[in-house]
């Protein structure tokens, strides 16, 4: 095994996070995969912050014209992010999730496939919980329906979207992964928006294709139907939505598995429900993604250590029974400014963690 990749897996594993590494040696089999040795020493020599070709240059004392095409071409294969800017165009390190992985949305293979499988589940999907600083945030579809309380744009779906003027649409990265292994659901593929710069990235590596405003609107109402959970990565100003299903999801199957989810993300929002007005009819119990809300001895249950506040069971209650309540101020949370601003978060708790 060369030396460069497992110094690769260490850089990895010290961002938001992490990689940690396994006796199967499946992380190492994937970076292989992905990177020639040459992409891993250039990877090595970056830093978290976005820099010119002309500067990682000077620094690295390379020609600057011949850099650039080197870091083109990887942000090309989805192994840096690529920002323009006006004229100037910069390029940046990135975690392998939220990042590497998610932009092989067109480079899957049966055989990288299984490698993250194994991964996965014996060390990868470790790192998705237990930080204060979560990877992503669920958010109602739907903030209307929510009490009168005033809503954080960062906390409202539709007005994320109505605040964007470059917006791009993707295919699942989940649900185009399980496919291919001939399972999958009859969710769409394509339903995961991108915005601002991430839309730009998306759409110059061909992963996604621009949509107006009152298209991005619509996939969120299909998306609110389907009964997909809208996912977004912790930060206020939002750069993609995600629509999350847990027949697909990585996080939220191993989010399904803990006894009390709703202790493991940071919705600031909470269902309630008036029993006198439920006729039982079992929809919330078919609409709700983590098993919060279930029929038992003849009535509908409700655990509220379940909930993850994504709504799903108030939008289509016939009976108006079922409410989405945002939670005290005492109890609510304000996320990092930026996606950068949660990367550097997560990084030093891990820091503290290791």
């Amino acid at each position: 095994m060369s030396d460069v990749y497992e110094r690769l897996r260490k850089r990895l594993d010290q961002m938001a996070t992490g990689y940690p590494s396994t006796t199967s040696g499946a992380e190492i089999r994937i970076l292989k995969r992905l990177f020639s040795e040459d992409d891993a020493g250039l990877f090595l020599a970056l830093g978290d912050e976005p820099e010119t070709a002309a500067a990682v240059a000077c620094r690295l004392g390379d020609d600057p014209e011949a850099l650039g095409s080197r870091l083109e071409d990887m942000a090309g294969r989805g192994l840096l992010f690529r920002l323009r800017e006006d004229r100037t165009v910069r390029y940046c390190a990135i975690p392998f999730i939220v990042g590497i992985y998610e932009f092989q949305v067109n480079n899957l293979s049966p055989e990288l496939l299984g490698d993250i499988s194994e991964y996965y589940l014996t060390a990868l999907g470790g790192t998705f919980h237990g930080l204060k600083t979560p990877h992503l945030r669920s958010i109602p579809i739907n903030a209307g329906i929510a009490s009168d309380r005033p809503i954080a744009s960062y906390d409202d779906a539709a007005s994320i979207i109505r605040s964007k003027s470059r917006i791009a649409v993707a295919q699942c990265l989940c649900r185009k992964a399980v496919r291919m292994y001939g399972k999958g659901c009859s969710h769409p593929l394509e339903t995961c928006l991108q915005f601002d710069s991430f839309a730009e990235y998306y759409v110059d590596n061909g992963m996604a294709r621009y949509i107006t405003r009152d298209e991005a609107l619509e996939i969120l109402r299909r998306n609110e139907e389907e009964g997909l959970v809208i996912q977004i990565p912790n930060s206020q100003k939002v750069e993609a939505m995600c629509a999350c299903c847990t027949c697909c999801c990585g996080m939220l199957i191993s989010l399904k598995l803990f006894p009390a989810p709703a202790r493991e993300v940071k919705s600031n929002y909470v269902c309630a429900a008036d029993e006198s007005l439920c006729t039982a009819c079992k929809e919330c119990v078919k609409r709700c993604p983590v098993g919060a809300v279930r029929f038992k001895d003849g009535k509908i249950q409700y655990r509220s250590e379940r909930c993850i506040g994504c709504g799903l069971c108030v939008t289509t209650c016939p009976s108006r029974s079922r409410t989405l309540l945002k939670k005290p101020d005492a109890r609510s949370y304000t996320p990092p400014e930026t996606i950068y601003d949660a990367f550097q978060a997560m990084a030093g708790e891990r820091g503290e963690i290791r």
